[in-house]
């Protein structure tokens, strides 16, 4: 998820990237570099915490209205290698962020990302911040 601040032990790439960045850690383990992807490296679908948050209140308000209650894919639809996002990043901010590639992770997919048309469709929510995997400038 891109926008988060966790206080702990981070769960998504991005807080890890940041932390790096700001030499709070040394460097960013990236987990596998042979899985059949263009670089080789792990393919997600990557968010921003708010457009999650503006798909979170979509599918309430579906729930409210009395429309029953139903699963949604939040997501952007586009997939994101790992590579991808720390390169956009270090372009985004002008550093580098220093990184080794280390063995997989069991149960790692090498790519995984949602389909929202569902959510579009229903919910009409659509991820606005989903141009560039940074979403700056939008």
């Amino acid at each position: 998820m891109i926008g988060e601040d966790p206080r702990g032990i981070p769960n998504n790439l991005m807080p890890y990237i940041t932390q790096v960045a700001i030499g709070r850690r040394e460097k960013l383990s990236i987990y596998g570099n042979d899985y059949p992807t263009p670089d080789g490296t792990g393919v997600r679908d990557y968010i921003h915490v708010v457009d999650l948050a503006k798909g979170h209140v979509a599918a309430v308000k579906y729930v409210v209205s009395g429309l029953g209650c139903e699963v949604f894919n939040l997501g952007t639809g586009i997939g994101y290698s790992v590579l991808d996002m720390v390169h956009a990043f270090e372009k985004a901010n002008g550093v580098k962020v220093p990184y080794q590639i280390v063995g997989r992770r069991p149960g790692d997919l090498p790519t995984c990302y949602a389909d929202p048309a569902k959510s579009e469709r229903v919910l009409g929510w659509k991820a606005e911040k989903n141009k560039n995997p940074m979403g700056y400038g939008e």
